[in-house]
């Protein structure tokens, strides 16, 4: 007898089950299908290029602007470096080129250099050796 008790809540439980794989997500929602794998854009003509900016002992320098122009489009972006120097711009065209300008106070500036789209490295590694500015100042004073 508990066996046809129980019968109900399993035609329940099998018809729950049944709608919810016949529920389809509207037009432009995501799907959450677990099973079917989600096309990944394509990156294989994107790149990174990073690099550091150093001082002349090889010390990193924290807060130095790197400066990204791309040369076909006029653009440009900046960052900062972290405090090892280092500075990374993600996913660059690998067709287009680019110049780079790292600068800081208190140091002679701005170093550049360019990346070309013949450069087929990925990621494309840059980087920078910035020279400390005389001290024109005290220099001025001894005279």
């Amino acid at each position: 007898m508990k066996p046809l008790r129980l019968f109900p809540v399993f035609l329940l439980v099998l018809s729950g089950v049944a709608l919810a794989q016949q529920h389809e997500a509207p037009p432009g929602e995501p799907t959450h299908d677990v099973l079917t794998p989600q096309e990944k854009p394509d990156k294989s003509r994107l790149r990174d290029i990073k690099g550091q900016v150093l001082d002349a002992n090889g010390n990193g320098i924290e807060g130095a602007t790197v400066r990204l122009k791309d040369l076909k489009t006029g653009s440009v972006v900046s960052t900062q470096t972290k405090k090892d120097g280092a500075y990374i711009f993600y996913d660059l065209n690998m067709n287009l080129e680019f110049e780079l300008a790292a600068t800081h106070e208190g140091y002679d500036g701005p170093v550049i250099k360019r990346v070309s789209e013949y450069d087929t490295r990925k990621p494309a590694v840059r980087n920078f050796e910035l020279e400390r500015k005389a001290p024109q100042a005290s220099a001025q004073k001894q005279k």
